[in-house]
């Protein structure tokens, strides 16, 4: 997986709406969130592992259509990742340039 950028995530708990459990241990597949609009984005957590409600991980992640959707990311930018409700929140922390 080519990243399009580098995302701090933070998992919500599940008691504040956050999943049941961990993620899968190798990638996961959601929906990201920036300024209202949706797009399917997958995180690359073969060197982080599955991530806990509640827990937070720096990590790549990569877009579908990223030509739609990298021009509009910027370092420090907020996003939700979103699976049936909001259950990330977290910031840009590097666009990948190639």
């Amino acid at each position: 997986m080519k990243p399009d950028a580098i995302i701090l995530v933070e998992l919500l708990p599940t008691l504040r709406g956050g999943r049941n459990g961990a993620t899968p241990a190798s990638q996961f597949g959601c929906v990201f969130e920036i300024n209202g609009e949706y797009f399917d984005c997958r995180l690359d957590l073969s060197k982080s592992g599955p991530l806990l409600p509640g827990s937070s991980a720096t990590v790549p992640v990569a877009v579908l259509y990223p030509e739609n959707v990298v021009p509009r990311l910027t370092e420090g930018m907020q996003f939700n990742l979103w699976e049936g409700k909001t259950i990330a929140t977290g910031r840009i922390v590097s666009i990948s340039t190639t």
